[in-house]
């Protein structure tokens, strides 16, 4: 298989776009359009500056550099914002998107998304699907730690205060939210000024996700610290209600 795609690349080496175009309508059946085409290869981009942000401390300091907002965590934040289909990726096969094809960041209490008239979440979306759920998500960085450096007893390791402050935090903001729109299993979202967007939102426990630093922690030498990754994962299945993702858990460090 690898050896036909080889072989076919090469064929089509040089060829203008247009015969390049016929030639995968025809591989897979006639449905391809440019614009599938150049949204395909967008996405492949985006997915190797993904792994470069996360793996290339140099390119992301030079990135950090170059940002509005200056930190860490918005160049995540960014990278997000303008890649909202990764998290159609993942998180746990349901796919999900900006709750009214605007930002992610957004503020859920006070001057709110759901008053229309606060608390600012990293991200609040909402599920694909006929109904939507909704899902809030807090944003930390890839080298943010996991565990506490040093063990709480022999072989047995904490969460982080970045960790479990992100969880309380995720927590706290779904909450507050919920306080908020209680009285109603559906709610519908607003524009700034006060404008109904049309869009109507399952408050039925909603998703809780933070996304935070990278399983390479765990590694010294190439080798897997086994008391670690276990403290982690007992840590993070033990979490009832929030989802907690490393950013080396994301689709791209699969891809």
């Amino acid at each position: 298989m690898v050896g036909d795609e080889a072989h076919l690349a090469q064929l089509l080496t040089g060829q203008d776009r247009t015969t390049v175009l016929g030639a995968v309508r025809t591989a897979i059946g006639g449905g391809l359009t440019e614009e599938d085409i150049r949204l395909i290869s967008n996405r492949k981009e985006q997915l190797r500056r993904f792994e470069r942000l996360l793996t290339d401390h140099d390119y992301f300091r030079k990135e950090e550099s170059l940002a509005t907002t200056r930190g860490v965590e918005a160049v995540w934040q960014a990278f997000f914002e303008t890649n909202q289909w990764i998290f159609g990726y993942g998180l746990n096969l349901i796919a999900c998107e900006s709750i009214d094809d605007g930002k992610l960041e957004r503020i859920t209490t006070g001057a709110n998304i759901f008053s229309g008239a606060g608390k600012r979440i990293d991200a609040i979306m909402r599920s694909k699907g006929l109904i939507s759920s909704m899902l809030f998500c807090e944003i930390k960085t890839h080298d943010t730690e996991l565990l506490a450096k040093t063990p709480y007893r022999a072989g047995v390791y904490q969460a982080s205060k970045e960790l479990g402050g992100g969880v309380a935090q995720v927590q706290k903001t779904v909450s507050k939210a919920q306080q908020l729109i209680s009285h109603e299993f559906l709610t519908r979202i607003h524009d700034d000024d006060g404008t109904p967007t049309g869009i109507e939102l399952s408050t039925t426990r909603p998703r809780q996700v933070v996304v935070i630093g990278s399983l390479r922690e765990f590694t010294h030498n190439g080798a897997v610290n086994p008391e670690k990754i276990n403290s982690f994962e007992l840590y993070r299945t033990s979490i009832q209600d929030v989802e907690i993702i490393t950013f080396d858990e994301r689709p791209t460090a699969r891809a």
